[in-house]
């Protein structure tokens, strides 16, 4: 498959951000699979999986897509994910060890590891936009 020309509108698209936000949401959907498993939700299970499949495609070919320069960028990217996704998941395990102070159910440990995973993922784009404000306004 040849390369865009970097000169292409959609080459500017192609970027080590959106190589680790696809990633990223490529882990939060695998980690649904078995809460859809176990709870026998056929149909939820068949759309997360060919959801998961696509967006991993969709990532790997960006990441093919990337100039040598902007590979070298994504290494950097996933390690800052990986960082965001422990702290979602430290900030999910805290507000459920402090659920019965909080008068609402405990969940179980999936639930907390899809939300925290969520979480994270969450904060890791929120923290690229702010990243990328800075830069705009400095």
């Amino acid at each position: 498959m040849p390369k865009l020309n970097p000169d292409h509108p959609r080459a500017r698209n192609l970027t080590p951000q959106r190589v680790s936000v696809l990633a990223g949401l490529a882990v939060v959907m695998v980690a649904n699979i078995p809460r859809f498993l176990m709870s026998g939700e056929n149909t939820r299970l068949m759309l997360i999986v060919g959801f998961a499949v696509a967006v991993s495609a969709l990532g790997i070919y960006i990441y093919r897509q990337l100039s040598e320069t902007a590979k070298a960028r994504v290494p950097t990217m996933m390690r800052r994910l990986l960082v965001w996704l422990v702290v979602g998941l430290a900030a999910m395990a805290a507000f459920n060890f402090a659920a019965p102070m909080l008068n609402r159910p405990q969940e179980g440990a999936l639930e907390i590891l899809v939300d925290g995973l969520t979480l994270g993922l969450l904060a890791h784009v929120i923290s690229m936009w702010m990243q990328r404000r800075r830069g705009e306004e400095g």
